[in-house]
């Protein structure tokens, strides 16, 4: 049980992570563009910005999951699944020179908060 507690602890303090991370996404996508190294232009930042929005939208729903004593083990599946999608989707952009290196501790950010999030996930399945 304690264990629970702790990765809980971590949990939220990813999902506040990703509501931020995102937020700045969404407000200023170039400035994450140009730190990452891709193209920005008119296009890319409305994508980003649209990416940033779904960031805050997971991230919100993560901590919101994990908040309060009911369990909402189908909203932290999800967001497992969004982490290790986006962990995906960055790693690709690396490998097609769309994102510098860099771009490859955001990806491991979020592939290491989707090993968390299931971990937690399994954690809470009803027995």
């Amino acid at each position: 049980m304690a264990y629970r507690n702790y990765v809980k602890i971590i949990l939220k303090l990813i999902a506040f992570i990703t509501v931020i991370s995102g937020l700045v996404q969404l407000i200023w996508p170039a400035f994450v563009l140009e730190f990452i190294s891709g193209a920005v232009n008119p296009a890319t930042k409305h994508f980003f910005g649209i990416v940033g929005m779904f960031m805050i939208l997971f991230g919100g729903l993560l901590y919101h999951a994990l908040t309060g004593t009911k369990r909402r083990p189908v909203a932290v599946l999800w967001c497992g699944l969004q982490k290790f999608g986006a962990a995906g989707a960055v790693g690709l952009g690396v490998t097609r020179d769309i994102f510098s290196w860099l771009a490859l501790g955001v990806a491991g950010f979020d592939f290491v908060s989707g090993i968390i999030i299931m971990m937690y996930w399994f954690s809470i399945q009803e027995r």
